[in-house]
C-alpha cells in the first residue's frame, strides 16, 4: 500500500528548554523519549524503501543528544540515509557534537528569528543568557563549514520587522533562510497584508544585491508525489508535521500507524478514510508543492469534529501560504523579477 515515502521525520523526543509561544508542537509531555524499539522497527519498515531523507526534531534533539547519536550512527551505519538534518535551536550545541554532525554528514536547520527583540518576544521567558546562547550556536555552526539551513518563523504581531529581521540574519552570516507564517495564529487580513509586503521587499533586495537564494524556497517547489512518515515520541505515525499543532484530540483521528509494537505497515482503523484521501490526493497532484501537501493535511485535520475550531486560522494561513507560493514561483520562474 506504501510504495514511496519522502521524508521520514522522527520527533523523537518531546523535551525542550525553550517555550517559543508559537511552537507547532505545543501539545506534548516534556518527558516523552522515543523507545530504541520503536526506533528500529520504523527502520525495518523504511529499510525497503531507502535511502531516504531523515530530519530529527522534537522538542529541542540536543536534550536528548546520546540517543540522538545513537540513531544517526545506526541509520548512516545502514546506509539508509541519502540526507539527514537535525533541526535544533543551537542553545546546547557545543564543539564535540558538532563534529559528530559533521563526521556523518549531518545537516543542521537551525531557528532563529531575528534579532533579540523578536525572539523574546516570541519566546517568552527565555532571557538574555539564551539568546546569546543561540547566537553562539548560530556562530559555531558557520566557523564549521558544514552544512546547514535556517528557520525563521513570523508571528503575525512581527510581520512589520520580517524585512529587517531578514537582513539582521543574513549579516550574521546566514546564506540560505526559509522564511515561514507561524502556523495557527491569527493571520487576519491586516497581518497577512503585512506579511506580504514585507515578503516582496526581501525578495527584491535579495536580487537586487545578488543574493540569490539567501531565501530558501523549498516549499514552494514541485514534490515528489510522496508522504512523509512522521513519529512522535510514542512511536505514532503522522503524515505531515502541521499535524503536530492541534491536540490530541485531533491527532488521535489522524495517526497512521503505532510503530509501539511492532515493524507493521498497516493503517490504523480510524485512519483508513483519512489515509485514502491523502493517497488519492498525492495521486492526482504529483508535482504539487510541498507546502500545498501540507496544507491539504491541515485541511483534513479541521474536517474532524474536535478540529472544526480552528478552521478559520487553518483557512487563514492557507491563503497566506498560496500568495507566499505566487511570489515564489515568480521569483523562480525569472531572473529579473521585481514586485
Amino acid at each position: 500500500m506504501i510504495k514511496k515515502i519522502n521524508h521520514v521525520w522522527l520527533f523523537f523526543t518531546d523535551r525542550c528548554n525553550l517555550g517559543c509561544g508559537y511552537c507547532f508542537y505545543k501539545y506534548r509531555t516534556q518527558s516523552q523519549v522515543i523507545a530504541l524499539k520503536t526506533f528500529e522497527n520504523i527502520l525495518k519498515f523504511v529499510r525497503p524503501m531507502a535511502p531516504m531523507e531523515f530530519v530529527f526534531s522534537g522538542g529541542e534533539p540536543l536534550m536528548d543528544a546520546a540517543r540522538l547519536k545513537e540513531m544517526i550512527a545506526e541509520i548512516s551505519g545502514q546506509g539508509l540515509n541519502r540526507y539527514m538534518s537535525v533541526q535544533t535551536n543551537a542553545t546546547l550545541l557545543n564543539e564535540e557534537l558538532m563534529e559528530f554532525f559533521l563526521t556523518h554528514g549531518v545537516n543542521l536547520e537551525v531557528g532563529i528569528d531575528g534579532d533579540e527583540t523578536t525572539t523574546q518576544r516570541n519566546r517568552p521567558g527565555i532571557g538574555p543568557y539564551y539568546y546569546a546562547d543561540i547566537v553562539r550556536g548560530v556562530n559555531l555552526v558557520l566557523r564549521s563549514q558544514g552544512p546547514y539551513t535556517t528557520t525563521m518563523v513570523v508571528h503575525p504581531s512581527g510581520a512589520a520587522k520580517l524585512f529587517d529581521n531578514l537582513k539582521y540574519l543574513a549579516a550574521m552570516g546566514l546564506k540560505s533562510i526559509e522564511v515561514h507564517p507561524a502556523f495557527l495564529e491569527v493571520w487576519d487580513k491586516a497581518a497577512a497584508g503585512v506579511f506580504l509586503d514585507q515578503y516582496r521587499r526581501a525578495c527584491a533586495w535579495e536580487l537586487k544585491e545578488g543574493r540569490h537564494g539567501l531565501i530558501g524556497r523549498g516549499y514552494s517547489e514541485p514534490s515528489r508525489g510522496a508522504w512523509d512518515l512522521l513519529s512522535v515520541p510514542s512511536g505514532k505515525v503522522l503524515a505531515n508535521w502541521l499535524l503536530l499543532s492541534f491536540p490530541e484530540e485531533v491527532r488521535e483521528c489522524l495517526y497512521l500507524m503505532d510503530f509501539s509494537q511492532g515493524p507493521s505497515g498497516e493503517p490504523l482503523a480510524q485512519a483508513g478514510p483519512y489515509f485514502k484521501a491523502l493517497q488519492e490526493h498525492l495521486a492526482g497532484h504529483p508535482n504539487c508543492s510541498y507546502r500545498s501537501i501540507s496544507n491539504f493535511n491541515a485541511l483534513q485535520a479541521v474536517k474532524t469534529p474536535p478540529g472544526r475550531r480552528y478552521e478559520e486560522r487553518v483557512r487563514a494561513y492557507i491563503d497566506l501560504c498560496e500568495q507566499i507560493e505566487a511570489i515564489d514561483h515568480k521569483i523562480m520562474g525569472a531572473t529579473a523579477w521585481q514586485p
